[in-house]
Parts: structure tokens; C-alpha cells; sequence
């Protein structure tokens, strides 16, 4: 056989094997992005969901400090007067004590009644505050500097235009009402902010309608915290109103100027943004802000290219007239993009190392589906409620940043960054996972839950700074820690308030052993805090509640709620003396 039959036969023996090496390797590629699209789709998908309630956590915790102060200000079944002057002295100590809630300065809160007079009180610093009056109907509201709570009133200006509360439409809606009710949106053209107004009507000791207390909130807080979210590249997050007006967006603002000469400032519209992504966003959930009882959801659209967008939403709602939407989008294509670069790359390699090929697809094969089948397990588990799963991927591609982003993101939604401890939404999920029933029907372990309430960090905080407030929390973290086992869990639930869960503890006597512990740790003064004089100790104390799964309680919400009615029979005492 000459030499050219004997290439030619090696030819025809090699062409079929090196055809067969380039299908096995597309087959790989195409099995490796359905594989990897399905993973990065499933988490990305939990991860959105996970955010958009982050989202309305924060909204929440915003608006909900809006009723204390009007309870403040004006609590529940206290009649008014039909005068404000015969009241005045008491009614400046109450907005003064309304307007501290806050802890910011800007607070305002003011009150209105049938007669036409107006008090109202903003707060520009810790001693200083301007007093807004007038005691006739007919006179000009006056403008007086407050430099204490009990400080005499120093006259500043007069309005120059008639005020009258009973034209504003805060009054006329509370009066309707006759309960809690949120004005529409407006923007503050002084600060160029958004702001809106919660109202409660004030009975008269008759029981008639005598007046109007509200307070202006302002909204600043989540167009920053919207800001700060993290997010894939091309994805929104956002706060709409149901005629589609932001009230907060990740990546753009919520005010514009006005077009033509002399326009003020308005309102972004989601429907008007110039953003397709935003565009159909809100063109797909308009029609959801009708549902009655809808609270949240998931769902792919696709816009006008064809192209699809997966979508997570949370409702927000409530009888006093919000109606707004948490809403996190991103396209489909942005979750992808690291997947396919893979598997173009996988491709060439295939078909340059000919005979190698197939032996290096498998082996990228088996590490990546194995680092799939590793961040696969990682999200069942943490969507089980496992916040704790390790994700160990060691990669320096696009699948090991996806592995770090996870990581990361994870720990933002379940960390409280102020202590490092587990924040609400980690708590809910220990406290789901430890009472879902186990494999096989078994019950799940006994624990105990120690609600953990501080008794004086309001007046700590208001007197030595909100910096000190910080601080003094960070070392209630730490002392409560020091306290507890490392299986057991510490979470704060925001503000003042801590909640540690004991695992396999299942009787009172452990649980009060520990809670005579933590009382026993809290009861030193502070060490951390800035600027305190020497011999004037600084201390909290706290009380805490105690319930125990499964007698006190078979779920989360059950168990939280005896541990704090528990709390507060034991710090009446306390609070008494």
C-alpha cells in the first residue's frame, strides 16, 4: 500500500471520530446553558422575590412611625377642645414630645379644628423648634421660635396669606373619613422631595367631629435606600403608585424638571420614563392594582423586541388609602449572558483541540455541572429556609461570580448591618425551618424564644445623639452573644428590640436561666459610648419574654406574639419603678 492509500485510510478513519468529537461537544454546550439557564433563572427568580420584600420591609418600617407620632400628638379616645388657646400649653408639650419620635430634625406635626385656629410644630433641632399659631379664624397664622420644650414662644413673622386648615385637603379627607387617611403624593418644592400626609380625625368630648392631627412624611429615605440595592446589570427596582407615578427608583429619579418657562419641578411617570424596560414593566402590573387582596407575585412578560423580562412584585396596601407597589425586573438576557460566553467558549476549544476536545468537554462538563448541582442545592436549601447553607464554588468565571453575587446578596437581605447579627427577614426563615415538619412525619426539635425588649434606649438616644444610639446597640449585640451558645440564634428585629432563639431547650427553667443571664449582662453601664462624663454611668437594662415551641406555639407568628405579651408583663414592673 503506498503512503498516499495510508494517509488517505488514516483520513477516513479520523474524520468520523473528530465529526463525532465536534456533535459531542455542541451537545455539551447545549446541554450545559439549558442546565445553567434553568439554575441562574430559578435563583434569580428567588433572589428578586427576596428583594421586592426587602423593599417593602423598608417601606413599612418608614411609614409605620408616621401613627406613633399622630398618638402622640393626639392619642386615640382624648376628646379636643373647641379653643386651642384654653389648650395651648398642653398641646405644645404633646407635639413637642411627637415631633421627638422622628429623631431627625424636619419632623412636623400640627392639628386644626372646626373653628378655623391651627397649632402646629417643626422640629429643627434636639432645643430648638418653630411654633406655628393662630387662635382666630380671621388673623394671620403667627411664626415663633421654641428653644425648649417649656421655653416662652419668641416672635419671628406672620404669614402673609390667610391660612385656614379647613380648606386643606388633609382636613377635608380625615373629615370624611373620620379615621386614619393618607393624602395623595406632592412634592416639597423647598427641599424637592417627595412628601405625603397621614391625618386622623379628633372627636369633640360630645363625640362630634372637632378638628384634624397630621403629620408630613417625607419620602427621601427610599428613594436612597432604592439607591443602594444591589442589582444585575439592566435590572430596575421600584416603588409605584397605580397611576404609575415613582415614588422611589434604583436607577433613575423620582423628580424632573417641568418643561417650558417658569414650569416647577414634577413628578416621574413609569408610563413616561423614555426606559422600555420600565415602560412595560408598569404596563403589565397596571391592571394588578385592582385586585382586591393581592399581596405579590412573579411573572415573565415580553416587551416590544421580543425579548422577556422576569418580574417580582409585593403589594402595599392599607384601609387609610395606600395603594403602591415594590416591583424588581430584570431581562432575561442579563442572566444569561455569562452562560453563553461559556458556551461559545467550550465550543471553540472543541473544535481547535480536535481529538482533545472531548476529553476537555467532559472534564469542564463535570466541574460545571457539579458547581451547578452545588448552587442548585445551595438555593433549594435557603429557599427552605437554611440562610446558613455554605456555597463553596472556588472559580474565578463568570459561574464563580455568580456563586459570589449569591453569597453576597444573600447576606444583605439576612444581616442586620448595624450589629452583624440575623435582621427580621432571617429570623422568619430560621423560625419557618425549625417548625416545618421533618421527613417521615417526625416532629421537629423543642426550642425556646427569648423576646428581648430595652427599657431605656429612648432617652439614651435622645439625650447623648442617635452615633451613641448606634453604639450602645452594637454593645447589647455583642453582650447578648456573649450570652448564648453557638448553635443559638440572635437576631434584632429593628429598633430596640432582639429576639434570640435557644435551640433544644424545652423547659422554663432553662429558658429563665438564660433570660436571668442576658438581664444580668444588660444591667452594667455602657462602655462604648462618645462623649458621656466620667462618673455618670449610661445603662439600658431590658426586659425579656420567654416561650417555648411547640407548648406556647406551633409557628413563627404565635411564638413571637406570647414572647412579647410575656415581655410586657414583666417590664410593667420594671417601667413602674
Amino acid at each position: 500500500m503506498s503512503f498516499r492509500q495510508r494517509s488517505s485510510l488514516k483520513l477516513s478513519l479520523v474524520l468520523p471520530f473528530v465529526t463525532l468529537i465536534a456533535l459531542l461537544t455542541g451537545a455539551l454546550g447545549v446541554l450545559w446553558y439549558w442546565t445553567g439557564s434553568k439554575t441562574v433563572s430559578t435563583l434569580s427568580q428567588q433572589l428578586m422575590t427576596e428583594m421586592a420584600g426587602r423593599i417593602v420591609q423598608t417601606i413599612e418600617g418608614h411609614l409605620q412611625g408616621s401613627g406613633a407620632v399622630l398618638e402622640a400628638a393626639f392619642p386615640e379616645g382624648l376628646p379636643a377642645g373647641p379653643d386651642i388657646a384654653r389648650d395651648l400649653a398642653e398641646l405644645r408639650t404633646r407635639l413637642w414630645t411627637a415631633t421627638s419620635l422622628s429623631g431627625e430634625p424636619g419632623g412636623y406635626v400640627h392639628y386644626g379644628n372646626v373653628a378655623g385656629q391651627n397649632i402646629g410644630l417643626l422640629r429643627r433641632g434636639r432645643d430648638l423648634a418653630e411654633l406655628r399659631l393662630k387662635t382666630e379664624a380671621g388673623a394671620h397664622r403667627g411664626y415663633y421660635r421654641l428653644d425648649g420644650i417649656r421655653a416662652a414662644p419668641v416672635a419671628l413673622s406672620t404669614e402673609a396669606t390667610l391660612f385656614d386648615p379647613r380648606t386643606r385637603p388633609w382636613f377635608q379627607q380625615a373629615r370624611a373619613a373620620r379615621g386614619y387617611i393618607w393624602t395623595p403624593v406632592y412634592i416639597d418644592f423647598n427641599a424637592r422631595d417627595l412628601v405625603m400626609t397621614r391625618a386622623r380625625s379628633v372627636l369633640s368630648p360630645s363625640g362630634g367631629f372637632e378638628g384634624v392631627v397630621a403629620t408630613d412624611v417625607s419620602l427621601r429615605t427610599l428613594q436612597q435606600f432604592m439607591a443602594r440595592l444591589p442589582l444585575n446589570t439592566g435590572g430596575r427596582a421600584l416603588i409605584l403608585e397605580s397611576d404609575g407615578a415613582l415614588i422611589a427608583a434604583s436607577d433613575m429619579a423620582n423628580i424632573r424638571e417641568g418643561t417650558g418657562e417658569g414650569a416647577r419641578p414634577e413628578r416621574v411617570n413609569a408610563a413616561r420614563t423614555g426606559d422600555p424596560l420600565v415602560e412595560a414593566v408598569y404596563a403589565q402590573l397596571r391592571p394588578l392594582f385592582q385586585e382586591p387582596g393581592l399581596a405579590s407575585g412573579t411573572l415573565v412578560l415580553t416587551d416590544a423586541d421580543g425579548k422577556a423580562i422576569q418580574i417580582a412584585y409585593r403589594r402595599i396596601a392599607d384601609g387609610a388609602g395606600l395603594n403602591w407597589m415594590a416591583v424588581v425586573a430584570v431581562p432575561h438576557d442579563d442572566m444569561l449572558a455569562g452562560i453563553r460566553r461559556h458556551v461559545v467558549l467550550v465550543a471553540a476549544l472543541g473544535l481547535l483541540a480536535l481529538g482533545m476536545a472531548l476529553a476537555l468537554g467532559l472534564r469542564i462538563f463535570g466541574g460545571v455541572a457539579n458547581d451547578m448541582r452545588t448552587l442548585t442545592h445551595a438555593m433549594r436549601r435557603v429557599g427552605q429556609g437554611e440562610i446558613d447553607t455554605p456555597i463553596s464554588l472556588r472559580r474565578n468565571d463568570e459561574i464563580g461570580e455568580l456563586a459570589r453575587n449569591f453569597h453576597a446578596m444573600r447576606h444583605d437581605l439576612f444581616t442586620d448591618q448595624l450589629t452583624g447579627n440575623a435582621n427580621r427577614s432571617a429570623l422568619q426563615h430560621i423560625l419557618s425551618t425549625l417548625t416545618r415538619p421533618l421527613p417521615g412525619g417526625q416532629a421537629p426539635q423543642p426550642f425556646a424564644l427569648l423576646f428581648i425588649d430595652l427599657n431605656r434606649f429612648k432617652p439614651l438616644n435622645d439625650r447623648w445623639g442617635h452615633d451613641n444610639g448606634d453604639r450602645a446597640l452594637a454593645e447589647v449585640a455583642s453582650r447578648l452573644r456573649s450570652q448564648l451558645r453557638a448553635s443559638d440564634v440572635l437576631a434584632r428585629l429593628g429598633g430596640d428590640e432582639f429576639v434570640a432563639v435557644l435551640h433544644g431547650v424545652d423547659e422554663d427553667a432553662k429558658a429563665q436561666t438564660v433570660r436571668e443571664h442576658i438581664e444580668a449582662a444588660l444591667a452594667p453601664p455602657l462602655t462604648t459610648l462618645h462623649g458621656v462624663p466620667d462618673g455618670e454611668p449610661v445603662t439600658v437594662g431590658a426586659a425579656v419574654g420567654q416561650a417555648l415551641y411547640p407548648r406556647d406555639g406551633r409557628d413563627a407568628q404565635t411564638l413571637l406574639k406570647h414572647a412579647d405579651e410575656d415581655m410586657y408583663r414583666r417590664k410593667r414592673p420594671d417601667a413602674a419603678r
